[in-house]
């Protein structure tokens, strides 16, 4: 007979069967254990119902957290709160710490800067600055311009070489933006980067992963963020709309950072301008990617 013709069959639940305990040397009958299987599934229902119940007292007696009642219940909830801050607190610190480290590496020891590529160039003596002597405060300051943050020191400029630039083939490079290039890299005109034109509303994007250093605003220069990537590698997006990202932030390759737009006093309409730094040194965006 078939299991579920025998489920549905009243007499085979009622059938009387016998568990027989016999001796192992002479097979005698040592037990006789009578049952039916109506009797076997009733006992293992309650059998389980009581191992359930028996479960569920031991983990709320032994495993269950406690239960404040009264003052105790305000003085938990403060402590967990206070637990939150401090995560909240932790987490700010070491942004905070990455963010003045990142700043500390960008101004250096030596800030240098180009000459014009045009000519043959040697390298003058330019006074130091010690990363100590910084006043990392003043770099949350509205009026703080990134340029005297990028180019504080000695005004001499020192060429960064063929063989410097190198360093950077093995780098992928992403466009920040599509458009047209309204001015171009120069020196001599104190123009350290590219001014791009585009759409309204353009989105601008990270050339390259890298932590977000600078995300702020300067009076000559609108809103803008700067971002670090390895290899002593810094990009620079000027006269922006909106700023997506904010300091101490991860971004990656192609990764949308701001819009482009037309802030600042040195603006004459909307347009980006982008600017490269490595080691310390501007370098001319159009050598390291193509528009």
């Amino acid at each position: 007979m078939q299991l579920k013709s025998k489920i549905f069959n009243r007499e085979w639940w009622n059938t009387r069967l016998a568990l027989i305990i016999r001796d192992e040397d002479n097979f005698a009958e040592k037990r006789r254990i009578p049952y039916t299987p109506l009797h076997v599934a009733v006992v293992g229902f309650f059998a389980f119902l009581f191992v359930f119940g028996m479960g569920f007292v031991i983990a709320n007696t032994f495993f269950a957290p406690p239960k404040f009642t009264g003052q105790d219940a305000v003085i938990a909830r403060q402590v967990v709160e206070l637990n939150m801050t401090v995560d909240s607190l932790a987490k700010v610190l070491v942004s905070k710490n990455n963010y003045i480290e990142n700043v500390r590496k960008v101004l250096g020891e030596d800030v240098k800067y180009l000459k014009d590529e045009s000519r043959t160039t040697t390298v003058k003596n330019s006074s130091k600055i010690k990363a100590d002597s910084v006043n990392i405060d003043r770099l949350d300051q509205s009026d703080m311009k990134l340029r005297e943050e990028m180019e504080r020191g000695n005004t001499d400029l020192n060429k960064v070489g063929a063989n410097k630039l190198e360093d950077l083939k093995d780098l992928y490079l992403f466009q920040p933006l599509k458009g047209i290039v309204s001015e171009k890299y120069s020196v001599k005109n104190n123009h350290y980067g590219i001014d791009i034109v585009a759409e309204k509303d353009a989105p601008i994007k990270s050339i390259s992963e890298g932590t977000v250093i600078m995300s702020s605003w300067t009076d000559d220069t609108g809103y803008v963020i700067t971002v670090q990537h390895r290899a002593e590698l810094i990009s620079v997006y000027k006269h922006c709309s909106v700023l997506l990202k904010k300091s101490g932030d991860f971004v990656r390759a192609g990764e949308i950072i701001a819009i482009i737009g037309n802030t600042g006093e040195l603006t004459t309409g909307p347009h980006v301008h982008f600017e490269v730094w490595y080691q310390g040194n501007p370098v001319n965006p159009e050598k390291l990617i193509a528009f």
